[in-house]
Formats: structure tokens, C-alpha cells, sequence
């Protein structure tokens, strides 16, 4: 069985990329090394470190650079499922994340566009019982 460990997300500055996933998302640091000089990453997410979760990536090149906050050209980069989004829009403002849309309703369940500082849409789903 295939499941999702991580994925990858170009960040300029991680100090304030795990601050973000932390006050947006409740996102914990699972991982936060520097394997070898110059080259740290970092690991968060919601679950534990066995989970699937973030790993933010100083974007240290001019092409990493050029795609920080534009991996997805303009697509959501993320959806992520909360069963609690009016407490969890409600967490993000008394933070200053405020949703680009949202809440939204349709016959899946309700959902808000959030973008993280770079510009990447990450959604948040309720879905629907």
C-alpha cells in the first residue's frame, strides 16, 4: 500500500514559514535539522512524525526562488480537512490569516481559500456529513 509521507513546499524563510503553519494550522515542527552546512529542512504537520506532513524548503536558488509561492501555477497547492472550520477561521484571524474566499458552501461541505505568505491557495474543507 502506497501512502503520502510529505510534500514539499519552496519557502524564503523558514523561521517564518513554520510560524505560519503553526499559528494557521495548529501544525506542530516534527523535524528541523540541518544535515549538512547551508542545507537545513524542516518538517511540520498535524500529526506526528510518521504522518503525512509539510517539508519547507528554503528555496536558495534563482529557480527555487522564481517558484516560491508558485509551485502549482495559481492552483491550490494544498486542501487540507478540518471538522471544525469556523474555530479554526475564527484561531487564523485573531492571528491576521484572513481567507482570500470563504466560507464557501456546496454539497461537499463548506470550505475557505487561505493563502500562506508566499501566495500558494491552500484550502480548508469541512466536508460535508
Amino acid at each position: 500500500m502506497v501512502t503520502i509521507g510529505r510534500y514539499t513546499v519552496l519557502v524564503d524563510d523558514l523561521d517564518r514559514a513554520q510560524e505560519f503553519y503553526a499559528t494557521a494550522f495548529g501544525f506542530t515542527t516534527l523535524y528541523d535539522q540541518q544535515p549538512s552546512p547551508g542545507f537545513r529542512y524542516v518538517h511540520v504537520g498535524p500529526g506526528g512524525l510518521h504522518d503525512p506532513g509539510l517539508w519547507l524548503f528554503a528555496a536558495t536558488s534563482n529557480e527555487a526562488r522564481a517558484r516560491a509561492g508558485n509551485q502549482t501555477a495559481g492552483y491550490p497547492l494544498l486542501v487540507l480537512y478540518t471538522d471544525t472550520l469556523d474555530a479554526d477561521l475564527a484561531r487564523m484571524a485573531r492571528a491576521g490569516v484572513h481567507p482570500d474566499h470563504g466560507p464557501l458552501v456546496d454539497d461537499d461541505g463548506r470550505y475557505a481559500h487561505i493563502r500562506d505568505p508566499w501566495g500558494n491557495a491552500i484550502i480548508l474543507a469541512e466536508l460535508a456529513r
